[in-house]
């Protein structure tokens, strides 16, 4: 997969970063994220980002996309966590492009066009209730029909699947030990009972039920019966990536705004910022904040190359990143005093997006168990 050269990709690190320090400011967050607005994000910033070309930068040529790799893509996470973002980036051009381009057929693929001009967007739909972090876990059923396939099932809460267009649902062919399969499904078709909740760091999304659900044989993505479980394996690591390399972004603000607010605010006539004990903690915030993201850039290249190792880089760029993400954020919120947790300042919304990126797709608790067995079976 051809990527960017070094001065292309600082070309796109300046153009997202710029986009979002001019046009996505705090007080834009809060007008999206307030319960009254009907998307929970921007579908006018969905269509600029479509056109400056990022929802394409990593789509196959062929779709309209540039073909570039999960550094390109990181490029773009971390700038939308250094804004707090709230559009389908990840749910859409991460974990549901990711899909229909490893599982679906060249017809099938045709699909990405329209993800990399902004008019199709997609959540996927795996998790399932009593699943925990375990990624093989799907009870959903895909029963065989005349016609296609009848899908019944529960799957937990997915970002974005109020808004989405289409779902990406695993299911089992058949019956609880049939091949895993991977659907593409109209949000609007009948049977498909949606519940809208909010995240904690106000990201929308839905937990799904399928009840008979009647899909034709070609929304199942694929053109044999073959198992797709390594396939959402592989889609789940990038999706792990996105989010390690969005909580650097936020990290990163995070660690800037902190120097900042300690720089003006003063105690016994002087800057907070003077005080010895609280320069070290600074210190301490930036170490953390550059390890979580050395460790995204290695495995981000890792995964580009095709490495033999790059899962075991991936799930240890995300121990890293849960760590420091857990200890970035306390220290801010802590540095700032009782008013880091107002709804009004921006640093609890950052300290909330942290901790969701801790623990989505899995925790370091679940990583470290992943890495821990020699025999490379998964934990529940």
């Amino acid at each position: 997969m051809p990527a960017f050269n070094s001065e292309e990709r600082q070309l796109l690190h300046d153009s997202v970063q710029g986009f979002f320090q001019s046009q996505y400011n705090f007080e834009h967050f809060r007008k999206l994220s307030d319960p009254a607005h009907a998307d929970g994000f921007d579908r006018a910033a969905w269509t600029e980002y479509a056109n400056l070309g990022w929802l394409g930068v990593a789509l196959p040529e062929n779709a309209g996309g540039t073909a570039a790799g999960m550094t390109e893509l990181g490029i773009i996470m971390a700038a939308a966590g250094s804004a707090l973002a709230l559009e389908p980036f990840l749910a859409t051009v991460v974990l549901g492009a990711s899909a229909i381009e490893f599982a679906g057929t060249p017809a099938q693929q045709s699909l990405l066009s329209d993800i990399g001009t902004g008019s199709y967007t997609l959540a996927f739909c795996h998790t399932e209730p009593d699943a925990g972090f375990a990624r093989g876990y799907v009870n959903t059923i895909a029963r065989v029909t005349d016609s296609g396939f009848s899908l019944s099932g529960e799957k937990s809460f997915a970002l974005h699947a109020q808004a989405a267009d289409a779902l990406i649902v695993s299911a089992r062919i058949g019956d609880a030990d049939g091949p895993l399969a991977l659907f593409v499904v109209p949000a609007s078709a009948s049977g498909i009972t949606r519940k809208t909740a909010a995240t904690l760091d106000n990201r929308r999304g839905a937990s799904v039920t399928l009840t008979d659900v009647n899909v034709d044989g070609i929304s199942r993505l694929g053109s044999t019966d073959q198992d797709q479980t390594a396939t959402v394996d592989r889609i789940l690591d990038r999706a792990v990536m996105a989010v390690c390399a969005e909580a650097a972004g936020a990290m990163e603000t995070v660690t800037q705004q902190t120097v900042d607010y300690l720089t003006t605010r003063e105690q016994f006539g002087q800057p907070l910022a003077k005080f010895q004990v609280l320069q070290h903690r600074l210190v301490d915030m930036n170490i953390s904040s550059e390890s979580a993201r050395a460790a995204t850039h290695a495995a981000l290249i890792a995964l580009d190359e095709s490495a033999a190792d790059a899962q075991t880089k991936v799930w240890r760029a995300k121990v890293q990143m849960a760590r420091s993400a857990r200890y970035v954020g306390g220290q801010a919120i802590q540095l700032h005093g009782g008013m880091g947790m107002t709804d009004e300042l921006a640093i609890g919304h950052y300290y909330k997006r942290l901790t969701l990126c801790e623990t989505m797709f899995g925790d370091a608790q679940w990583y470290l168990k992943q890495l821990a067995n020699a025999d490379g079976s998964e934990s529940s």
